[in-house]
């Protein structure tokens, strides 16, 4: 390859690094995931001993990622950067792989042609920037196929066969450590099964002469497969996600083709008609190219169809359909995340036809009109590169990371709030309001806040809050889930008022406030287990009246001690024969978090069928150990009985 064509590929790498890691760090995305957040917890489960080749949590995981991704974070420490430079390297090192898989099928022009588009789409470019598994996936397969083609020379020159039984050995080992990537990993034994059958029908000759490598490459990756396939095989409801997307297979199964035809169709238009439809994989559902780059790739596919006995072209064919399997038997076709394997070969048909139409104006016409054409071609080009440079420059910094759904998704508000804290000099303790604050908010506020000093609370506005014990407290909660009204009237009685900041909402607590509940519990309350105090409860108004709305609780609790386990309040209403009539069983305030001191108060939406003279039975209970009795009163019931 020229030194200037060297060159050209440095600067192409350099460019792909800059799209791959500038503002990796919670610039875009704007925020943490959720399985962000889940790939980090399993990654500090390994980090604590706990190994394995699938890990069940979050949906499962394969394991390979993970090992990567826990090594990061343990050089680096908790935070998103760390999370994420794995994939982001991954990303870059497919750019490198894929160029050396391109020349060695086409030569350095076509695989100079690919890698400028492939160093600056937005598919590629956005899935390295995410902390998650999935971009490892056509890394590791580009590999596998590079190593293949090192064994079987798409030219005339073979290679010496101790050296091809390398390659290919190496092949298959490759090809069974990409199992351990992405669940759409199995679809690469199922493209080396298909190409087999290939080269024994159209290239038998070959075939004999490399069916020991050949067959060593399947034993490599049968070998190198067996762990996980193993756990599967004897764990079958390991995948139990597999059932919540199969809904075109199972169909199938049935005899009705028409929702994977539907999905072949939608798949095959998402280069150049409709993409992606879920944001959070794109920005939706903007297509893969623009129209005339989607052209040369539709052009290539057909390419490849008619030059069917051409091994290089039927490789081609047969990955990208082969890629299409798991978005065509799942729903919400097209999936980009399901269909990345075909990242590898993804810019390689739109430069196989840029190239061919080099060669044809240089073969076909006369030299002062072949080199217009050249020339033309090559402005073209570069015109399209430099479009997707810019476009995916825009959609990075400003579309995509701007989206509602985005910004919800990757929890904005949350990464805004721990900036706020951090920013601030306050050490007073603080509260987390969010949608999930028993599971993934305190983690992803573990990853996002760096200052150490902060004692947090967690809660779920729409029904709970928690004002924490000290002086100058701050509540903090993404704006666009509010607090329950009732609960923001009481807060504003007591003089605590929102102060809205962009996307969170926060409120200063400067002293705890003056409990007074309207039906009070007593002088000193009544206590559960000497972990809570009971204060007293309030009524919504359409409680007392023949309102058709269900009526709305609210219990007033102090923290008397911090408790070792999940914990629950029931509120039973009772007629007069003690029947339960109707109830609502929860806290949203998960006791991990509490201290001393602190005041929760939890509404409660209760279906009182008809106006009557009921009684609330109250409790606390544990969650976590079905039929164990609740805390214990004063009295040893369990419970209170409340008018």
């Amino acid at each position: 390859m020229p030194l200037r064509a060297r060159r050209l590929l440095l600067l192409l790498l350099l460019l792909a690094a800059a799209l791959r890691l500038v503002g990796l760090n919670n610039g875009s995305p704007p925020g943490l995931e959720h399985d962000e957040v889940a790939n980090w917890l399993i990654d500090r489960s390994i980090l604590a001993g706990n190994h394995a080749v699938y890990f069940t949590a979050a949906y499962g995981h394969e394991a390979g990622f993970h090992y990567v991704q826990a090594a990061s974070v343990a050089l680096l420490g908790d935070h998103a950067l760390a999370l994420r430079l794995p994939a982001a390297f991954a990303g870059l090192l497919l750019v490198a792989a894929s160029f050396a898989l391109a020349r060695r099928l086409f030569g350095w022009q076509t695989a100079l042609i690919a890698t400028a588009f492939l160093a600056v789409l937005f598919w590629p470019v956005f899935y390295s920037r995410l902390g998650l598994r999935a971009i490892s996936l056509p890394l590791l397969s580009a590999l596998s196929a590079y190593a293949w083609w090192r064994a079987w020379p798409p030219g005339t020159t073979p290679t010496p066969q101790r050296l091809a039984n390398r390659w290919f050995a190496l092949a298959g080992a490759l090809a069974g450590l990409s199992l351990y990537t992405y669940m759409a990993a199995r679809i690469v034994p199922i493209f080396y099964g298909f190409f087999l059958l290939y080269l024994a029908i159209f290239h038998r000759p070959g075939l004999r002469q490399h069916w020991r490598g050949v067959l060593l490459f399947w034993l490599v990756m049968l070998v190198v497969a067996t762990p996980l396939g193993h756990y599967l095989l004897t764990n079958p409801a390991a995948e139990f996600r597999l059932s919540e997307i199969d809904a075109p297979l199972q169909a199938l199964r049935q005899g009705d083709l028409q929702p994977v035809l539907a999905n072949s169709l939608r798949i095959l238009g998402m280069f150049g008609l409709r993409g992606d439809p879920l944001w959070r994989q794109n920005v939706a559902p903007r297509p893969v190219y623009d129209p005339i780059t989607a052209l040369l790739f539709y052009l290539c596919i057909l390419l490849c169809i008619i030059r069917v006995r051409d091994i290089r072209y039927s490789f081609l064919i047969l990955w990208t359909f082969t890629a299409f399997i798991p978005s065509i038997l799942s729903k919400d076709a097209p999936s980009s995340i399901r269909i990345i394997n075909i990242l590898p070969v993804l810019t390689l048909l739109p430069a196989i036809v840029i190239h061919n139409s080099y060669r044809l104006s240089t073969e076909k016409v006369t030299l002062s009109t072949g080199n217009r054409l050249r020339w033309g071609i090559t402005l073209l080009t570069l015109a399209l590169v430099l479009f997707h440079l810019g476009r995916t420059v825009v959609w990075l910094s400003t579309t995509w990371p701007a989206n509602e759904e985005v910004q919800f998704v990757w929890q904005e508000a949350l990464t805004a709030a721990a900036g706020y804290l951090d920013s601030t000099p306050e050490s007073g303790p603080a509260a987390i309001g969010g949608w999930t604050p028993d599971t993934m908010d305190p983690p992803t506020m573990a990853l996002t806040l760096r200052r150490q000093d902060l004692a947090l609370r967690f809660f779920d506005p729409r029904d709970a809050v928690i004002l924490p014990a000290g002086t100058n407290a701050r509540l903090l909660h993404p704006t666009i889930l509010p607090l329950a009204p009732l609960l923001a009237e009481q807060l504003a009685t007591w003089g605590i008022q929102p102060v809205v900041q962009g996307s969170f909402t926060r409120y200063a607590v400067p002293q705890p406030p003056d409990v007074r509940p309207p039906f009070p519990a007593g002088e000193s309350g009544a206590t559960f287990g000497d972990e809570l105090r009971f204060l007293g409860f309030a009524l919504a108004p359409n409680c007392t009246s023949a309102a058709e709305d269900d009526c709305q609780v609210i219990t007033y609790w102090q923290v008397l001690a911090p408790a070792g386990e999940p914990r629950r309040i029931f509120l039973h209403v009772l007629d007069d024969a003690n029947n339960i009539v109707t109830q609502d069983d929860r806290l949203n305030v998960p006791a991990a978090y509490w201290q001393p001191g602190d005041l929760i108060l939890q509404q409660h939406t209760l279906d009182i069928p008809s106006l009557a003279p009921y009684t609330l039975r109250l409790g606390v209970y544990n969650p976590s150990r079905p039929g164990s009795p609740p805390l214990a009163t004063e009295d040893g019931t369990g419970y209170l009985l409340l008018p």
